[in-house]
């Protein structure tokens, strides 16, 4: 009798854990995280034709890519603009939404926030699009010199190298507008970004910086932990981000987001999300087929 008790018991205590398992993946919010390079960018979109995003080819590309995109039905799409920008976010996307705005008028028309985020909020009758962003003017090439300063340059560059590698691959047409995305967007990708920017410069000590941005307070900079310092710095720019999506979140209620960034802050934030019990983390290939 005793035995029959105690598996009841412990049948309940499962099915107990099981209910509340499933009722918390019922109330998790979903994202879709699309990192990007800045296609806006002059530097970018004049190396070639195929660089491009206004050709016809690319315009057909990115309606294929956004029609994928719609079946993921977001109520919330999250763009890579200030808070202090949000009015001219509203203005643009409304002269857009009336068919009073073309891309090519403005001078970062090509940017993904535009060919993808506007052109999808309206696609799917959305009232306004939101800037998450937080910004500092920071280059990833921060740091100066220091204890093994060599490992982490050689990081960096087959960071970099990977990056012009995939532009190279759309330049030449061996890779298509989709292919590229998904590329930036895959797994070892993300953690190769990751890796990078975040754990391999905590190997390098008693350094310095080179030109730092003004919102640094270089007065408190630990040198003898420099390399953490500029951990520290970036990841303090995608907390910042993280908090706005938050607060966006918490004042538009939305069961399904879409964040269109730049790869470097996606790559983080599927991290920093991943381990937020409230969402669940959408991989971009699971709706760019």
């Amino acid at each position: 009798m005793k035995r029959i008790y105690t598996l009841i018991l412990s049948l309940t205590s499962l099915l107990s854990v099981t209910f509340l398992q499933a009722q918390t993946q019922q109330n998790k919010t979903s994202i879709l995280l699309m990192g990007s390079t800045h296609f806006g960018q002059e530097a970018f979109y004049k190396q070639g034709a195929s660089m491009d995003l206004f050709t016809p080819t690319r315009q057909k590309e990115i309606a294929t890519i956004n029609s994928q995109l719609a079946k993921y039905k977001p109520d919330l799409i999250l763009i890579e603009r200030e808070s202090n920008e949000q009015h001219t976010v509203d203005s643009l996307y409304r002269l857009f939404e009336a068919g009073k705005l073309q891309f090519d008028q403005l001078k970062y028309g090509r940017a993904e926030e535009y060919q993808f985020g506007y052109k999808l909020a309206k696609q799917l009758n959305l009232k306004q699009i939101y800037g998450v962003d937080f910004y500092n003017g920071l280059s990833t090439r921060l740091l100066r010199d220091g204890k093994n300063i060599e490992q982490f340059n050689a990081d960096l560059k087959s960071y970099s190298t990977l990056g012009r590698s995939l532009d190279q691959d759309l330049k030449d047409e061996k890779l298509s507008l989709k292919q590229y995305l998904l590329k930036l967007n895959a797994p070892e990708t993300y953690q190769l970004t990751y890796y990078t920017l975040f754990i391999s410069p905590a190997k390098v000590t008693n350094g310095s910086f080179g030109k730092v941005d003004e919102t640094v307070d270089t007065t408190r900079i630990d040198k003898s932990h420099i390399g953490a310092e500029y951990i520290s710095i970036f990841y303090n720019r995608e907390l910042k981000i993280y908090s706005n999506l938050l607060s966006l979140q918490q004042a538009h209620p939305s069961k399904r987001i879409l964040l269109i960034m730049g790869q470097r802050h996606a790559a983080v934030l599927s991290k920093i999300l991943g381990n937020d019990p409230n969402f669940d983390v959408v991989p971009l290939s699971s709706y760019l087929k």
